[in-house]
């Protein structure tokens, strides 16, 4: 059985719950696309996604790049965790981000290699110590340049979150009125998109689960999402072909077996202890891997296309319990304590941590299938951190990591490639590249660039 006529790509099932109306999206569907199952019905492209995830205080400079180049690198050392994804991941080494190192650097190369330019001091910086509380972006951050032409009617614009706490909460205040030392998404200087951080609140927002103003964890555990929509999806069943139908039974299940984990963390599961808010999982992991399967599932709905998660702000000034780094006898935090020991033991172990969860991030996106593919097989994943070497503060051999499809638009499977010293610059410019932004060069001053990444792009 097929359709008379095609369904939007926008249809979304709806209902009421309560005195609410709730919706929830759709996977793509066979009756969404061309004959060709190329694009939509209506003509119109397939969506494509970007996405930024960010860690605190880079890596190892002379560690962390595979010894091979080409589709053959190895996922070893710190790299290890990236071996399930491997195939889904580029590598690019060898770039130097070019700062002045006038600055705190950590500001100076989180500004840098998002947004392309030195940061702005603000006028009211009369020579204090701590000059990253008057920083900020010279102009939008690259997820925000993507957003501009992805986002269309999709609708979050954009998706900004963060898993560990930011460096300040009081940044952009009166007493901080820099930005860049604890954001990393800006539409413009000294102007930030606030990150979500608990996993139970970003569902609530993306699938429409709250009651306006109430944002009790519990009203979560309380909705019943796929009821209010049953009749709705009854009727749209009966429309659909048998590809289709088999579609959307796995995409409901889908949505009932994720809203099953998140309200298991909200009633109290193992995941769910911490006191300021019940429903977010105490594990920094876990609360990074919820993230990522609701970005995935947001990419999936077509509720955005455009994501900055930032796991820790610029010099990850963060504990990390799940691998045993605390500030119990390890410092103050994860960052004091790489200063003092250098590329120790422990530090090597957060450092390889960071890696599995971007891994994580990626075979998120790669377990829902889309269109004969994934829906990684049209994102752009950028992964990157704030300097090379948090010890020295190092910008050679910068991390840069790209994961995705991009529709077709970057090689897979993965590649290793070299810069060989160029400028760090070329890599978000080849992601905008990747996902059809309207843009020519990337960045000003000493970071403007105009080149792509040779071998990203088919």
């Amino acid at each position: 059985m097929t359709l008379s006529k095609p369904i939007p790509r926008r249809t979304l099932l709806r209902g009421l719950f309560g005195a609410s109306a709730v919706a929830v999206g759709l996977p793509l569907l066979e009756a969404m696309l061309d004959s060709h199952g190329e694009a939509l019905a209506d003509g119109s492209p397939l969506p494509l996604r970007f996405g930024v995830w960010f860690w605190g205080n880079g890596t190892h400079p002379l560690a962390w790049a595979p010894q091979t180049q080409g589709p053959g690198w190895e996922a070893a050392g710190l790299l290890a965790g990236l071996a399930p994804v491997k195939d889904a991941i580029s590598v690019i080494s060898g770039g130097t981000l070019p700062v002045l190192k006038k600055n705190n650097p950590h500001v100076e190369g989180a500004v840098g290699i998002l947004a392309g330019g030195n940061p702005l001091l603000h006028p009211s910086f009369s020579g204090q110590s701590n000059d990253w509380d008057f920083l900020t972006v010279s102009g939008p951050s690259v997820d925000q340049i993507a957003a501009a032409h992805l986002a269309e009617k999709t609708p979050f614009r954009t998706l900004a979150l963060a898993v560990t706490p930011v460096h300040t909460a009081d940044a952009g205040s009166n007493n901080a009125p820099g930005t860049a030392i604890s954001y990393i998404s800006h539409p413009a200087p000294y102007v930030f998109n606030p990150p979500i951080m608990d996993p139970s609140e970003l569902f609530a927002k993306l699938f429409n689960l709250l009651k306006p103003g109430e944002l009790e964890p519990s009203a979560i555990a309380r909705a019943k999402v796929l009821d209010a929509v049953r009749g709705d999806a009854s009727a749209l069943r009966g429309r659909l072909g048998k590809n289709d139908r088999a579609r959307l039974d796995l995409h409901l299940e889908g949505i009932h077996e994720l809203q099953g984990r998140l309200t298991a963390m909200v009633m109290g599961g193992e995941a769910c202890m911490m006191l300021s808010d019940p429903g977010n999982p105490e594990s920094e992991r876990l609360r990074a891997r919820a993230m990522a399967e609701l970005v995935a599932m947001a990419f999936a709905c077509d509720l955005s296309r455009v994501v900055s998660l930032e796991f820790s702000s610029p010099a990850s000034h963060v504990d990390y319990p799940d691998i045993g780094i605390t500030g119990t006898g390890l410092g103050t935090s994860f960052h004091e304590y790489e200063h003092q020991k250098g590329y120790d033991a422990n530090v090597l172990k957060g450092l390889a941590y960071f890696m599995e969860l971007y891994g994580d991030f990626v075979a998120a996106l790669r377990a829902l299938p889309e269109a004969g593919g994934t829906v990684l097989d049209r994102s752009c994943v950028l992964g990157t951190s704030d300097v090379s070497g948090g010890w020295d503060h190092a910008m050679n051999d910068f991390p840069l990591l790209v994961a995705g499809g991009a529709g077709g638009a970057l090689v897979q499977p993965g590649v290793h490639i070299s810069l060989a010293g160029g400028n760090a610059c070329r890599v978000p410019f080849t992601c905008l590249k990747a996902v059809g932004a309207p843009v020519d060069a990337f960045g000003s001053d000493q970071f403007a660039t105009s080149e792509v990444v040779p071998g990203l792009l088919t």
